[in-house]
């Protein structure tokens, strides 16, 4: 074969070589954009708490804040269709007074009286959209319209919470705010109070939005101060007055305090200091203006000056003597401590101990607060800022404890400072764990790398949802007995006694069948018209479980409900009285002054009717306890079959003889509640009222 012979002048190798082909260089000013399994370089958060030891780590899950928006809706919806009432007052001085608002009927309390006028109908105004849209357009069923505003209440506590957390997340840390969001989805003290009806949840909410605004860097500016100032008015104006305590560190910020990157060139202090003055001033007038609706509305129910934010603050601080609100009761000083363990569990340690938890921070990770280095003279140190937006929290509570009466709704406005206050707690322990794995293993790199911090953190939020899961299961299954009770009078035993009374209504049914049978074949057929029991002038009697009575709206109109005699010797609400001409909002007698009120919880005998007069009574019966626990006046109604018949009944936790944790929490563990002990909540009928009803028929 023939060989070829370089030419010459050419250089032959005389060993194998390799070439690389060179990789193509992007154009100047290209922006290179990392593969789908680099890690980049994140820049330093911009909020006040910094993450030094994992900026070459994946970014995170942040959700924007329409998806936090809907993953808050799902639970707060659950929340208001099978969350059961818990506070008396929120049925007598809210639900009752909106239902006679609408519908013109149910109970009215002393703090209604034109008299007192410690209660607000312009609160009552702004909630009863729903229903009046539901009655306007023909639904006659009333439960809708309860239900209907408890989904309201939802929505609007939804879409409040997520943007708190988006506040959270980009004014604090991006780890904060993600904490905020799933402490507050599953958190069993918002589940509960998001959807009441109260005006501390209202305050909540506009608390929560003043926060939020809050949490940006103070500014000589009018815009954030205002929005914030107008936030915190309405929580204190319309909803609990005593919220405004949550926003005094925001007003000695503005005035005092300056923002961790904003310079004030030298000899301009006093023009920094007017200009502060002058914005909030800007937002105190422009928060003030809340008051004028407010104001007009209430005025025009009473028939009179009515300023409610003053008159409960002088109920609540300058009371007449022998009034005020210890007359409902007194609590130790360590009960909201007791009560934030019970609804916050873990979190709630820790939300108390964030303020001493950045002092540790500063000593051990104070790089977690950024490069200091490149500040200016005069600018706050970002620890003090973050200091001034967790301690209002303890000014409020430190307020709270040193009142004589206590109750949970007192705690609601700050509800969001404890969740704020938790996670912030979080993230700088967070922070000593990883300065103390920087400090073991001297490799940066192998920070940035490991899953520690996050299974850490991820470990204590999933811990307090579980514990929080169960104390949700408790609530649920413990004390919603008068939900399934009054849900089963309306929609079965009245049902069944319009068929007695009126068999034409549905032919195809059976009333004598047994109960199963009937509710299956009442569910297969249309829902059948109450008002033909309007003649029967039926009467649905309560003694001791008034507080427990869930409102008129899950009460028909066919049936009136009044109270019988039992050892409580309070005052209990009395019925309205009938509209007067020009007497009232909307033609209600709201500027009426009824009979027999008073502010001394002194007992009015009027409220009473003889037990003779009941068809149906509602009490709860603990049939295990002694004789001895039983009275005249608080029988077993529910043992005298010789007047009464069981139509049906749900158990109902005798919390008094249970063990404090098994009533607390429900955990599913085998023999749990069996270590509980049980009554029954139960619905009465009157005996032979069904042959009475059906010869007067």
């Amino acid at each position: 074969m023939a060989t070829q012979v370089p030419s010459a002048g050419v250089n032959v190798p005389t060993a194998q070589q390799l070439r690389f082909r060179s990789k193509p260089q992007p154009a100047p000013g290209t922006k290179l954009q990392p593969g789908p399994n680099a890690r980049a370089l994140r820049p330093e958060e911009p909020g006040l708490l910094k993450d030094p030891n994992l900026r070459f780590a994946f970014g995170r899950f942040n959700p924007t804040l329409t998806t936090a928006f809907r993953f808050l809706l799902l639970v707060r919806w659950a929340s208001a269709m099978y969350t059961a009432i818990g506070d008396c007052d929120e049925v007598f001085n809210y639900w009752e007074p909106l239902h006679y608002l609408v519908n013109g009927k149910g109970f009215q309390t002393w703090e209604y009286s034109p008299a007192y006028a410690i209660r607000s109908w312009f609160y009552l105004f702004i909630h009863s959209g729903p229903a009046v849209a539901l009655r306007a357009f023909g639904f006659p069923d009333k439960r809708v319209a309860f239900f209907a505003t408890r989904l309201m209440l939802a929505t609007f506590s939804s879409f409040v919470e997520a943007i708190f957390y988006r506040a959270c997340a980009v004014h604090l840390s991006s780890h904060v705010g993600r904490y905020v969001l799933w402490i507050q989805m599953f958190s069993a003290a918002f589940y509960s109070a998001a959807t009441t009806f109260l005006p501390s949840t209202f305050a909540l909410y506009f608390v929560m939005l003043g926060t939020a605004a809050s949490l940006s860097p103070v500014q000589a500016g009018w815009k954030r101060i205002s929005f914030a100032v107008a936030a915190y008015g309405m929580a204190g104006i319309v909803g609990w007055p005593f919220a405004v305590l949550l926003g005094v560190p925001l007003i000695l910020e503005q005035l005092f305090v300056r923002g961790t990157v904003e310079r004030v060139p030298s000899g301009q202090t006093a023009l920094w200091a007017s200009k502060r003055a002058r914005s909030l001033g800007i937002a105190l007038a422009f928060g003030a203006t809340v008051a004028v609706p407010v104001v007009l509305v209430d005025s025009a129910a009473y028939q009179k000056l009515a300023i409610v934010p003053l008159n409960i603050i002088k109920y609540n601080l300058f009371p007449a003597a022998g009034a005020g609100p210890e007359l409902y009761g007194t609590e130790p000083w360590y009960y909201y401590i007791l009560n934030g363990l019970l609804n916050f569990n873990i979190l709630f340690p820790l939300a108390v101990l964030s303020l001493p938890f950045i002092l540790v921070t500063l000593s051990i990770d104070s790089k977690r607060f950024g490069d200091l280095r490149d500040r200016t003279s005069g600018q706050t140190h970002p620890a003090v800022s973050l200091a001034i937006r967790l301690v209002p929290l303890h000014l409020y509570l430190a307020v709270l404890m040193l009142q004589k009466h206590k109750e949970e709704r007192f705690l609601f406005p700050a509800y969001g400072h404890v969740v704020l206050n938790a996670a912030v707690a979080i993230y700088l322990v967070r922070g000593w764990v990883e300065a103390a794995f920087l400090k073991v293993t001297a490799s940066p790199y192998r920070a940035t790398r490991t899953g520690l911090f996050s299974h850490f953190t991820r470990a204590v939020i999933v811990f307090s949802c579980l514990l929080s899961f169960a104390r949700i299961s408790a609530l649920h299954h413990y004390y919603h007995a008068p939900f399934n009770v009054f849900h089963h009078l309306q929609t079965y035993d009245l049902s069944c006694l319009a068929l007695v009374t009126h068999p034409e209504l549905a032919p195809s049914i059976d009333p004598t069948i047994p109960h199963t049978e009937f509710a299956k074949a009442l569910d297969a057929s249309k829902a059948l018209p109450l008002d033909v029991l309007a003649p029967l002038n039926l009467r649905l009697c309560i003694g001791k479980e008034w507080h427990r009575f869930p409102s008129s709206w899950l009460v028909p109109d066919e049936v009136e409900t009044r109270f019988i005699k039992s050892e409580f010797d309070g005052i209990l609400p009395k019925v309205w009285e009938e509209p007067g001409e020009g007497k009232g909002l909307f033609g209600r007698a709201t500027a009426v002054e009824p009979q027999g009120m008073n502010m001394f919880n002194r007992e009015e005998k009027d409220r009473y009717v003889p037990v003779s007069s009941c068809d149906y009574l509602v009490d709860l019966d603990f049939p295990a306890r002694p004789a001895s626990s039983f009275s005249p006046l608080e029988p077993r109604y529910a043992a005298d079959e010789a007047h009464w018949d069981k139509v049906y009944c749900h158990p109902f936790l005798d919390a008094a003889n249970s063990p404090r944790l098994n009533r607390a929490i429900k955990l599913p563990l085998p023999g749990w509640d069996a270590k509980n002990s049980w009554g029954e909540y139960c619905l009465l009928r009157r005996k032979g009222l069904f042959e009475d009803s059906k010869s007067k028929a």
